[in-house]
């Protein structure tokens, strides 16, 4: 008889072998952290076993495809999830519209009947949002806001990287806020809180010296309007030449990338409102382009930026990112010092493109 005090390694071991009371032990260990993700997808009890019972019995068809042995818990509930959404496919093909039950007890555990009628409308409206979602960044919602997984156990699960993960969330967030921010104002009277947003302006441009020019870093600074907050935001090479030309108000021969951009907003009748930066993930910043109806577009802190020097609209960063940004100052100081003593500047950027495209008019 296998003792339920194993830890999970030697239960898996012990099942690969097999031990059908070792499967047994690991299945008792996490079978109610895989009913409670079962019934947070479904809502559905009967649906919710049944579901929780097949992803029982692929596990133990699969346990040796089980890459690490101490990850059994996240495999279970991962395989848990996946046979859910084969069961929300099925209903949504069948009905054309997700059941309404399915997160009433995720967004209000014990409504009354009017309020349980209010809450399931909106959940169907939340569950057809995150169906729109690409599949990847479907998958790590799910297992991140439903199943409770860490960005690590999701990765585990995956076959990816935390970051990765953290991207694809930030990603589906993006693409979810205007729908389910509709979704709210429509059915309750209370509105998310902002994150705090502070403004800033581009205050330089900066190329550090390097040997070799390929190897140099490009950082472009952000500045409130007292000075007393700055950001470095590390861009790419093409990006920053293009930032130069808006700095130094080089007369391009033809419309570049970025006024390209500009004419087809104004063209169809839009406007970028704002720039927002807005979260700083593993050193990687993300970006956030609005427009004057209200959409919101993922981005590249580069793009946005640019952008927005070429239509004036405003840029504003959260506070959390310039919080974050401080704490990974104090992690490599030595690449920050290195951002602020870049010797280059937007001038000398321009220059170089000054200088090629003088090439090109000659080659022509």
């Amino acid at each position: 008889m296998i003792r339920t005090g194993l830890d999970d390694d030697a239960l898996v071991a012990a099942a690969r072998r097999g031990d059908k009371s070792a499967f047994a032990a690991l299945v008792q260990r996490h079978y109610p952290v895989l009913l409670t993700s079962c019934r947070r997808m479904l809502g559905d009890p009967e649906r919710t076993r049944d579901a929780a019972q097949e992803a029982v019995l692929r596990a133990m068809l699969g346990l040796d495809r089980l890459a690490d042995p101490s990850r059994f818990g996240a495999w279970l509930v991962g395989i848990g999830l996946n046979v859910c959404r084969s069961l929300l496919g099925v209903l949504i093909r069948e009905t054309n519209s997700i059941d309404q039950s399915c997160l009433i007890d995720l967004i209000a555990p014990d409504p009354d009947p009017a309020a349980a009628a209010e809450t399931g409308e909106l959940a169907a409206g939340i569950w057809a949002a995150v169906a729109d979602l690409p599949v990847g960044q479907r998958t790590a919602v799910a297992l991140f806001y439903l199943a409770g997984l860490t960005h690590s156990e999701i990765a585990d699960e995956l076959g990816t990287s935390p970051g990765a993960v953290k991207t694809r969330l930030h990603k589906a967030r993006a693409a979810l806020r205007a729908p389910l921010h509709d979704l709210y104002e429509e059915h309750t009277d209370v509105t998310d809180q902002a994150q705090e947003l502070i403004p800033m302006r581009v205050a330089a441009l900066r190329r550090t010296a390097a040997p070799d020019p390929l190897a140099a870093r490009h950082i472009v600074f952000l500045e409130d309007e007292a000075g007393a907050e700055r950001l470095p935001i590390w861009i790419g090479a093409a990006e920053a030449n293009a930032l130069a030309v808006i700095l130094d108000q080089i007369e391009l021969p033809r419309p570049g990338v970025y006024q390209f951009a500009a004419s087809l907003l104004r063209a169809t009748g839009g406007e970028l409102r704002e720039v927002r930066i807005v979260e700083l993930t593993d050193s990687v910043f993300f970006a956030e382009a609005i427009l004057a109806d209200g959409s919101v577009v993922d981005a590249r802190p580069s793009d946005a930026l640019t952008l927005a020097l070429v239509t004036g609209a405003r840029i504003q960063v959260a506070r959390a990112v310039l919080d974050g940004a401080a704490a990974h100052r104090d992690e490599i100081p030595d690449r920050y010092e290195e951002a602020e003593q870049a010797p280059d500047d937007a001038r000398a950027i321009a220059d170089d493109v000054r200088r090629q495209l003088e090439h090109i008019r000659r080659d022509l």
